[in-house]
């Protein structure tokens, strides 16, 4: 199955998005970078996570915040892109029997950790870039599901001294979020998209203790 472009409703609005159901039982939501910088699903990041995770055998939702896109609508800020993304797990929770994940990849992984903050339960949590050097993180924690935290070792939006000082203290050791360090790597991962995927399918097969289903 490929990906169905479907629209999903917030409130009087439509969101454009992409969904492959995957193995039927698992779905990742994907949420792109900074609307108001050009960040949309399309976006080479978001498509290595979706690619990634489709073939770990999940199923997969990217979607496109108001405004951007076909999504209907103007560019609200945080808490209205907050309000599309819990839109987005509703429509996922009605389509029943699903676990649900979060990805994100810059300002998707900001939202994605506000929905969080606002009651949203996720399984597994997989952050591209928090841009902790760039957005405000004071009242936002690291979950405490399985997380993943990838980070180039060039990003001046998250550089790796602020994300140890945010993601360490957090939790207790068995709880911390796990930390990939990317070699030469910057905010936007041109040409690293490979070793993007290999970061996270393997920190999926040693946290979960499973292996990917795989599909051609």
């Amino acid at each position: 199955m490929s990906e169905a472009a479907i629209k999903i409703p917030c409130g009087n609005l439509l969101l454009e998005a992409l969904f492959d159901q995957g193995n039927g039982m698992d779905t990742a939501v994907i949420c792109h970078p900074h609307p108001l910088y050009g960040g949309a699903m399309d976006n080479n990041v978001v498509s290595a996570l979706q690619k990634t995770l489709l073939n770990w055998g999940w199923g997969s939702l990217r979607f496109n915040f108001r405004g951007v896109g076909a999504s209907t609508g103007q560019h609200g800020g945080a808490q209205k892109d907050t309000e599309d993304l819990l839109s987005v797990f509703q429509y996922i929770q009605q389509e029943g029997g699903k676990t649900v994940h979060l990805a994100g990849y810059s300002y998707g992984a900001w939202i994605g950790l506000m929905a969080i903050r606002q009651g949203l339960r996720v399984n597994t949590a997989i952050l591209a870039s928090p841009p902790l050097d760039f957005l405000d993180f004071r009242n936002l924690d690291p979950p405490a599901c399985p997380c993943l935290i990838t980070v180039g070792d060039q990003d001046d939006f998250c550089t790796l001294e602020s994300l140890m000082k945010w993601a360490h203290p957090k939790h207790a050791l068995e709880n911390r979020p796990h930390i990939e360090v990317l070699p030469n790597c910057d905010h936007f991962y041109w040409d690293l998209e490979k070793l993007l995927s290999e970061k996270i399918t393997a920190f999926l097969r040693s946290r979960l203790n499973m292996s990917p289903i795989g599909r051609a």
